[in-house]
């Protein structure tokens, strides 16, 4: 076992982030480029984190598709208007026509994740 305090992962990519049920933040994303690129300051680990996602966001935002091999797709999708319910007062309220987003994992994520399990019925 290695130094790493209790909560904490000792796993060289996921290094320093905390336990799973707390996920992975941008900080935890700047902290592995830094900590695998030595030439780097993490002021530079940050820029090239923050360019990757303002890339990303700027060609979804254009309606493009971001593929990223071996991760998933990332699509834009238009949603038709239709009637839903308000959860809080039952009430019948119109959900106007928008754009939304979706996200296709690749077929190597998918075996990382592993199958879902069906609860017993």
């Amino acid at each position: 076992m290695g130094g790493a305090p209790a909560g904490v992962s000792d796993d060289p990519v996921t290094r320093g982030t905390k336990s799973k049920s707390s996920g992975l933040t941008k900080a935890d994303l700047i902290d592995v480029v830094y900590e695998r690129h030595g030439a780097l300051t993490r002021d530079e680990a940050a820029e090239i984190v923050d360019v990757i996602f303002s890339t990303v966001k700027s060609n979804l935002g254009g309606g493009r598709t971001v593929r990223i091999k071996n991760f998933g797709t990332f699509e834009v999708a238009d949603r038709k208007g239709r009637v839903g319910v308000n959860p809080a007062s039952g009430e019948k309220m119109f959900i106007p026509a928008h754009r939304g987003l979706s996200f296709r994992p690749a077929r190597r994520l998918k075996k990382v994740v592993g199958p879902r399990r069906r609860e017993s019925e």
